[in-house]
């Protein structure tokens, strides 16, 4: 069997466990709230509780299915161990934060974004989390599993740019976000709403600008794995993508009534308002991509060979 179909067959397991597992674990953190152990739990919807039993299931079921896909050693993904993995999450981490922080200033002194009075301060202690979750999940698949499998018959700049299609594809390939009434939750409904896609895309523009801003990203992202042979640096920087992203839709909004109106320079956040639109964050990304290169050529000592 093809390891990319033991892949996709991976990955349909992953999901249906994940959406099996939901249902459980929605009513026991309900239940939680009920009783006063921990009332934060009951502010997760049910679909954010399938979409992060789903990551966990792939984690969890990952290393099984790269056994049964035949490897047995990471130098086989084109992995080894890297003596810098810490500086590497850490400086990717303040890469990436960095420049989505400078780039939200931007927003504010330019008078189209505003802070929020209302601004939940609690809200911090989901982002985070989900920082370190949805990066280690992503990365791991996708810049590990992935890449290092078209590695094995494309070249570096072909296989980057493929995993970077598919990365960019499938974040508009999601449930929709349907608000179930916590009464109405059945083992089933996991199962049912991993079936409820979204009904369409959106707008061209939008699409166009979210599509622009995932396949940079990838890119940035496939070029620090290959050049390090590690995903430090690639777990680094998706993390602080989605950290420093995740706190600004937290903390500011639009001064008008609709962000649309700001486009072509910035507009509404698409992917569950985790990936940004308009030119601006496109120049955020290509500085950070100029960054990294830096940090690569004078901070981390190349071992792979030349540059591509």
């Amino acid at each position: 069997m093809p390891a990319f179909l033991k892949i996709f067959i991976y990955l349909l397991v992953a999901l249906g466990l994940g959406a099996l597992v939901a249902p459980p674990i929605y009513w026991a953190g309900q239940a939680m709230a009920a009783s006063g152990f921990s009332g934060w739990l009951a502010d997760f919807p049910f679909h954010r509780v399938l979409s992060r039993c789903m990551q966990v299931s792939a984690i969890v079921l990952l290393w099984p299915a790269l056994r049964w896909i035949g490897l047995r050693r990471r130098a086989e993904l084109n992995l080894r161990p890297n003596p810098l993995a810490a500086t590497d999450a850490i400086s990717g981490l303040v890469l990436a934060a960095g420049v989505v922080v400078v780039l939200a200033a931007l927003y504010l002194l330019s008078g189209m974004f505003v802070l929020r009075p209302d601004a939940d301060w609690t809200g911090l202690g989901r982002i985070i989390p989900t920082a370190i979750v949805v990066s280690a999940v992503e990365e791991t698949i996708f810049r590990g599993v992935l890449l290092g499998i078209c590695l094995w018959t494309l070249p570096r700049t072909g296989a980057i740019a493929l995993t970077t299609i598919l990365f960019a594809v499938v974040h508009f390939i999601k449930p929709a976000k349907s608000a179930i009434a916590p009464e109405a939750v059945r083992w089933w409904s996991g199962l049912a709403e991993a079936t409820n896609f979204a009904p369409g895309l959106p707008d061209p523009s939008l699409l166009f600008f979210g599509l622009a801003s995932l396949m940079l990203a990838g890119w940035i992202l496939g070029k620090a794995a290959v050049r390090t042979r590690s995903l430090w640096l690639p777990f680094g920087l998706h993390a602080g993508w989605v950290l420093a992203q995740q706190t600004s839709n937290l903390f500011l909004r639009p001064a008008g009534t609709d962000a649309t109106s700001l486009l072509p320079w910035v507009g509404p956040n698409v992917v569950s308002g985790a990936v940004p639109t308009g030119l601006l964050p496109l120049v955020a990304l290509v500085l950070t991509a100029f960054l990294v290169d830096l940090y690569l050529r004078y901070v981390f000592r190349p071992h792979t060979g030349r540059d591509f």
